[in-house]
């Protein structure tokens, strides 16, 4: 992060706020009340061009957009003056006057102006209206009127030639169609403190606002969206939470000589002990003014990848996700206190530069501080760099300053721990830091989704959990071979055979049951099936054949809807097997409910839980099930069976043998049942292993499956399961939610705490590689992988992006290779309940429950809803996508479960 001083402009008179303007090539201000100089960036010594025509004091200042004629704007309560910077530098040269084009006369006193873009157009506010007037002669066009308080700031957008938009006092924004004469759309009062600063997007219909209380809001400006508020920062709170992190870990740095650790309460202790610094107790600490007073859009421009063999419809440019892997523009921040870089995508800070800090300056002749600022314009620069000119609260200057733009792949917030943390926690961070290291410097490792190393020799994934053979006969593995090399055959050697040396005895017909037919005639003989010709595809052949329409729109369109139960019950988890032909939801009333697709009928109940069903996961081949539940155990399904086939209710094994031989209480002691409820369970490693999450700990277990059940203890089951290892994180109290991917061969698995962190573990080295500190504001409640389908493929990087999402936060998108955000989603109500979200198998879509009686798709490009699916009578639970068909399916905490396909 390099910030410096590169000039400063005494002021003409000691103004709060000095009207600017800037494009990177001149800088244009006042010289006196009246007077304009303009200066040339590339050489800031020289002295300023004069623009002479004003009697009054000069109170807004604007420059065009076109390059040839550089045209600039002077407004004061008399006049209002357009110049040409070519023409008059040229009169100026040969010592003639310099005369300026008068647009406006007497029109009071203007508080900011404007171009449009093919700069035909000024935009002046005066007092609280707007005066649209022609750039070339005095003409007035219109008069937009309807803000009750001061226009504080007016332009046009850059995507729409003519389109305004005002900002007022009055804490409303308005959007004007200049060339209808009409009202577009004013907004409520959004905000309780003023509207003071504004920026369009340049590449994007979107709008930047930001209020004297330090909150920024960014608005959408496309057509037929409402003008509805994508993202809101409360730059306050950032700027509070990072001065803070930065003056903790100074004190702990400069911490020397002994602590008194008191244990008396706060009111009886001495305050002038040694060590103790009273400012601790203090809660109510008033943060100053941060009023945000400019506000600049920066592109650094799009990256190239890097040439590859790889074909090309694979590479990344030639799919979706182009445009989520490409670097983000960046949003500059200036507030009275500081300034800031934000990700315009993420709303996550970059960089923050306080100006109580000393600003070095370009030619290294010292520092300067601004201390605080009255003033704030932002400019993009060349490539890489943005302009801040600022005016001095306290000082009777004008400081120039460069900001280089850097863009870490890590936002401020992940600082360095400080110096007295513990090795744990400072290891955690340090591996949060490492851009494309490991878990210690030096170490170079690249976490992806997929597979590309090889199973290690002592992975803890290549655990196998096989039924013992009676009379003491080893596992059979492989194709039927024993493992034991005594009871292998050798060559010329008899093995058992019957003692008629045949492979089948005919029976003698006395164990057959009688005859009740005695002659049944065949009468179809001619609806029988040709000769030669295959029987038609079976509905799921059909499904399984056909490939996922990629082209297709959102399924945002209502088809049917189904009760889940006779009696209204929530449903807490909603999944599709990976090959579409089963539904199946967790319940509230204790039950797995599975439905065939299509919905149509009842479903298949499987009871045996104690508590409400928290979640459900479907194995790969679509015959098993696992469910989670509040009873503190996870049941195992089978399709045949009602009754759950295991149950884990124990840590480590069922082994009812081991308990018999050590005893009931020895066993219990050393197989202790799960102290917590078990919030998640799913199948891993292509159905090989099951997870299972209690507490702040979660476990991997091998298990094998058998049906069959003695007559007289038919409550005894002969299906077993052990613990193959477990994981535990140590800075937070509660796994909140975990997520691996199933449906092929990954060594990755996600647990997110509840200490905000998202931990990333490599199960094939049986290790955590890396930690992510402060994900979100709260805990995140659900974390999605974006598995695809068997439908559709897509090219690796696809499958490095995840969703995290959390209660009053947003919705981040992540990827996992170079562990930053690069989208937010914000717009759905999600304040209490955990609404759960899915990724549409074609990587285009992102879907998410909601607690206003509503489900949301996003578009995970845009970055902003496509549609808001009404019609549920109570909060939307969890949402899932079809994974053959574009189809989605909501459940609902009122019992019902709703489909949603395309127009198609």
């Amino acid at each position: 992060m390099v910030l410096l001083h590169e000039f400063e402009i005494s002021k003409a008179c000691n103004w709060s706020d000095v009207p600017t303007a800037c494009d990177g090539q001149h800088l244009v201000l006042p010289v006196s009340k009246a007077v304009v100089g303009v200066w040339n960036m590339q050489d800031l010594t020289a002295e300023p061009l004069p623009l002479v025509g004003h009697h009054r004091e000069i109170s807004a200042i604007c420059l065009g957009h076109s390059s040839l004629p550089k045209l600039v704007c002077s407004a004061a309560s008399y006049y209002i003056i357009v110049w040409d910077i070519h023409n008059a530098t040229q009169c100026h040269q040969r010592g003639e006057t310099i005369k300026g084009t008068i647009v406006g006369t007497s029109l009071g006193n203007v508080q900011c102006v404007a171009f449009n873009p093919d700069d035909s157009l000024l935009a002046a506010a005066v007092q609280n209206q707007v005066l649209i007037l022609s750039a070339k002669t005095e003409k007035l066009i219109a008069t937009l009127e309807g803000h009750t308080a001061l226009v504080t700031s007016v332009q046009f957008c850059p995507h729409y030639t003519f389109t305004v938009v005002s900002v007022s006092e009055d804490r409303t924004f308005k959007v004007w169609n200049v060339k209808e004469l009409s009202l577009v759309y004013q907004s409520s009062i959004i905000s309780g403190s003023p509207f003071i600063s504004m920026a369009m997007n340049p590449n994007k219909e979107q709008v930047a606002i930001g209020t004297t209380d330090g909150q920024l809001r960014i608005y959408d400006m496309t057509d037929g969206n409402g003008f509805r508020c994508l993202h809101h920062l409360d730059v306050v709170k950032i700027a509070s939470r990072i001065n803070c992190g930065r003056e903790e870990a100074e004190k702990s740095s400069e911490l020397n000589g002994p602590v008194t650790v008191s244990s008396r309460p706060s009111w009886q202790r001495d305050l002038t002990q040694s060590g103790y610094d009273n400012s601790a107790d203090e809660t109510d600490v008033t943060e100053r003014g941060c009023a945000i007073l400019g506000l600049c859009y920066s592109y650094q421009g799009e990256t190239t990848a890097a040439a590859t063999d790889m074909p090309a419809f694979i590479q990344r440019e030639n799919t979706t996700v182009r445009e989520l892997l490409t670097s983000a523009p960046l949003l500059v921040v200036g507030t009275s206190t500081g300034l800031l870089q934000v990700n315009a995508f993420t709303l996550e800070v970059y960089q923050y530069w306080s100006l109580q800090n000393p600003i070095p300056s370009a030619n290294g002749s010292g520092s300067t501080s601004v201390m605080t600022a009255s003033s704030v314009y932002l400019t993009q620069g060349k490539q890489q760099q943005v302009w801040c000119i600022l005016g001095s609260l306290f000082q009777n200057k004008i400081h120039i300053l460069r900001w280089d733009l850097v863009t870490p792949q890590k936002p401020v917030s992940m600082v360095m721990p400080p110096v007295d943390a513990s090795l744990s926690d400072r290891m955690c961070q340090l591996m949060t830091l490492s851009d494309d290291k490991g878990d210690f410097p030096g170490e170079e490792t690249v976490i992806t989704i997929l597979s590309h190393a090889p199973l290690l020799e002592n992975s803890i994934l290549k655990s196998e959990l096989l039924p013992k053979q009676k009379n003491g006969a080893k596992p059979v593995t492989g194709k039927g071979k024993s493992s034991n090399p005594a009871t292998k055959k050798l060559p010329g050697s008899v093995s058992d055979q019957p003692l008629t040396f045949k492979s089948k005895v005919k029976s003698s017909g006395y164990t057959a049951a009688p005859r009740k037919g005695m002659f049944n005639p065949q009468t179809n003989v001619n609806k029988g099936k040709l000769p030669g010709k295959k029987p038609s595809p079976s509905l799921s052949d059909r499904l399984v054949m056909k490939e996922y329409p990629i082209d297709d729109g959102a399924p945002v369109h209502f088809c049917t809807s189904v009760c889940v139960a006779e009696r209204p019950t929530p449903i807490n988890s909603l999944t599709f097997s990976d090959d579409g032909h089963s539904l199946v939801c967790g319940l509230g009333n204790r039950a797995v409910q599975e439905f065939t697709v299509p919905l149509t009928g009842k479903g298949t109940a499987f009871t045996g839980h104690n508590g409400p069903v928290s979640y459900v996961h479907c194995s790969h081949g679509n015959h098993r099930l696992v469910s989670s539940s509040e009873d503190r155990t996870a049941c195992l399904w089978v399709k045949s069976q009602s009754e759950p086939i295991l149950i884990i209710d124990k840590v480590n094994n069922n082994f009812s043998a081991h308990r018999e031989s050590v005893g009931v209480k020895s066993w219990e002691k050393e197989n202790p049942s799960f102290s917590k409820d078990v919030r998640c369970a799913q199948f891993y490693y292509v159905d090989k292993f099951v997870l299972l999450v209690s507490g702040n700990s979660f476990y991997l277990y091998k298990y094998h499956l058998d049906s069959t059940r003695e007559d007289i203890k038919r409550y005894l089951t002969k299906s077993r399961y052990k613990l193959v290892k477990s994981f535990q994180l140590l800075q937070a109290q509660t796994i909140t939610t975990l997520t691996a991917v199933n449906s092929f061969h990954s060594y990755v698995t996600m647990a997110a705490g509840s200490d905000r962190s998202v931990n990333i573990y490599d199960l094939n080295e049986g290790r955590i590689s890396r930690v992510m500190t402060d994900v979100h504001t709260k805990h995140c409640h659900v974390i999605c992988l974006n598995e695809g389908s068997s439908a559709v493929s897509h090219p690796p990087s696809v499958y490095d992006l995840f969703v995290t999402a959390a209660m009053t936060d947003s919705i981040k998108l992540w990827d996992i290779r170079t562990n930053r955000c690069v989208r937010r989603y914000e717009g759905h109500q999600n304040r209490c309940y955990p609404c759960g979200l899915a990724l549409s198998p074609c990587g285009r879509f992102l879907a998410t429950g909601a607690e206003d009686k509503s489900a949301y798709i996003y578009d995970l490009r845009a970055g902003a809803y496509l549609h808001k699916m009404t019609g549920h009578t109570d909060v939307v639970s969890d949402v899932a996508f079809h994974p053959i068909k574009p189809q989605l399916v909501t459940a609902c905490l009122d019992g019902k479960v709703r489909v949603f396909t395309t127009a198609s």
